[in-house]
């Protein structure tokens, strides 16, 4: 087979660079690693990550689309190096009319991705479930700052759990709750999940199905006292807000963790703080909560932000 030959950046004749003619496409503040996305457009487009420390290397200018996970927070000296020809994807902006209107300002082409990031919440949700039954996030607080460190370290490890044999709620039928649904398993635990919009009648497009081995519960209340483990994975409607309120926790399984990585709204934050700090609540992993009344909370069970 004859060898192809191109033109190379010196002008001489040499090898054809076949990933050289391939579109470039970088992540800058989101996709550390783009194995996934490398492996997808193979031999359609070469995928990058570049470093906002090395920005100034000049592969954002040269690059046919740029992805990111939120416009305004990337560093103005990053924003300044985008072009208006260049295709700019903001994957799962937080606020999407503040990217629109800073990319019209700066007369960039942005085009909203909708997505849910179900692998990596469910991956976030499942290392917040074992360090708070694991206790991991108190011990590495700990760690060996004493010079007693054993001592120090006992008193931190009663109450662990194990998690074959823990019952797993999952609150809501998101692309998410069914991959934490899957992981959870692996770990030999038992899950169940309620479903707030089948409940309410909703038709709800691409809806997602659990594993077989998960088990559908008729009620909020029924899943809450019979799961040692909440997790909620719904989105905040007039039907959801604050579906953990103090009417419904008052069902929850005495000694339960519940862990958070959707919307603040969707519970009622002084009603768990309360059951924090009588015992009722083992502890609470939270992305994000309203008001100082955590502050309180925080000193007298296991809270994680």
């Amino acid at each position: 087979m004859t060898k192809m030959e191109a033109v190379n950046s010196n002008g001489k004749e040499g090898d054809s660079d076949p990933a050289g003619a391939l579109p470039l496409v970088i992540a800058l503040n989101c996709l550390d690693d783009c194995r996934f996305e490398e492996e997808t457009l193979r031999g359609i487009a070469l995928v990058q990550h570049v470093e906002l420390s090395r920005i100034a290397d000049g592969r954002i200018e040269s690059a046919m689309a740029v992805l990111l996970h939120s416009l305004a927070y990337l560093p103005r000296a990053a924003q300044r190096r985008l072009q208006p020809w260049q295709l700019i994807l903001c994957l799962g902006s937080s606020d999407k009319a503040v990217d629109s209107a800073l990319a019209t300002d700066l007369g960039l082409h942005l085009l909203h991705v909708d997505t849910a990031r179900a692998e990596e919440v469910a991956d976030t949700v499942m290392a917040l479930l074992l360090g708070l039954i694991r206790h991991t996030h108190l011990l590495s607080k700990q760690g060996f700052s004493s010079s007693g460190w054993l001592g120090s370290l006992q008193p931190l490890c009663r109450g662990m759990r194990r998690c074959h044999g823990l019952v797993l709620g999952i609150i809501g039928r998101s692309a998410s709750a069914c991959a934490l649904a899957t992981r959870s398993l692996a770990f030999k635990m038992r899950v169940l999940y309620y479903d707030c919009e089948e409940v309410k009648g909703k038709a709800v497009r691409g809806r997602r199905s659990f594993p077989p081995a998960a088990k559908q519960m008729d009620t909020l209340n029924d899943l809450l006292s019979a799961s040692d483990l909440v997790s909620l994975h719904c989105a905040v409607t007039n039907e959801t807000l604050q579906i953990l309120n103090l009417e419904t926790l008052q069902h929850i399984k005495p000694g339960a963790f519940i862990v958070n990585t959707s919307s603040s709204h969707l519970l009622d934050d002084c009603a768990l703080k309360q059951l924090l700090i009588d015992g009722t609540v083992a502890g609470c992993a939270l992305d994000g909560a309203e008001g100082p009344q955590w502050m309180e909370a925080w000193w007298w069970a296991q809270v994680d932000f």
